[in-house]
Formats: structure tokens, sequence, C-alpha cells
């Protein structure tokens, strides 16, 4: 569990499972990491770095996408190999939602999801 505010300014304080995260992003302009659920968006203090150790150090399997992004492999169900995104629901739509992967860290992140999380679909 993790203790998240539902606004960068504090707002209301929330326990989200770790399970549900899809990604978390630093967002500098707020100075805070932004966290992407199927329940919504919340927000913690701290750099993605600091949260990828932490996370991971409880047995989770999250990985570096992009510098101040992280994801959580085992949510991820497909990856759109030419714009390099990768999704969490197995119908994608304009809705569905996406994280990008940089450029230069792809082939590195996809060698390991696809075996931190053999399921992946690669389209």
């Amino acid at each position: 569990m993790l203790s998240v505010t539902t606004t960068p300014e504090g707002g209301k304080i929330e326990e989200i499972h770790i399970e549900t995260l899809l990604y978390m992003t630093w967002e500098r302009t707020i100075d805070r990491s932004t966290i992407y659920s199927r329940e919504g968006i919340f927000y913690l203090p701290g750099p993605v770095k600091y949260w990828l150790n932490a996370i991971n150090n409880m047995g989770y399997k999250f990985l570096h996408v992009d510098r101040a992004t992280i994801i959580n492999t085992e949510n991820v169900v497909s990856v759109n190999e030419i714009y390099k995104e990768a999704f969490f629901d197995k119908e994608v739509s304009k809705k569905s939602i996406r994280c990008e992967i940089v450029n230069h860290r792809y082939k590195a992140f996809i060698e390991e999801l696809t075996i931190m999380n053999p399921r992946v679909i690669l389209t």
C-alpha cells in the first residue's frame, strides 16, 4: 500500500495498492511524482528513482522507460513497437491509458519486459 494524495497540493490522502499502479512519472512543474492507476491519478513527494528502488525492494517489477518515468511491468498487456507505447488494456482504443517509452531505452526495456512479463504482446 502507498499513501498518496488526490491533488499535487495535498488534497485528500488515500491508500492505494501498489499492484494497481500502471506507471509513475516525475512532474518537475509541480515537484511531485504522479501516479497513473486504474483508480485515477495520484501524487507523491520524491523522485521516481527513489520510488523505483523502494517498490522493487518490496518484490515488485518496475522498470525505467524514460529518465523520469517508471512502469509496472506486471500490468503491461501490449507494446506498440512502431510508436513505442505500452498499453494496459487488452482492447486498445483512443481512451486507453498509454505510456511512452523513450527511443534510447526501448530495446533494453523490451528485453527485460519480456522476461519479467512473458504474457506481453508486441504489436
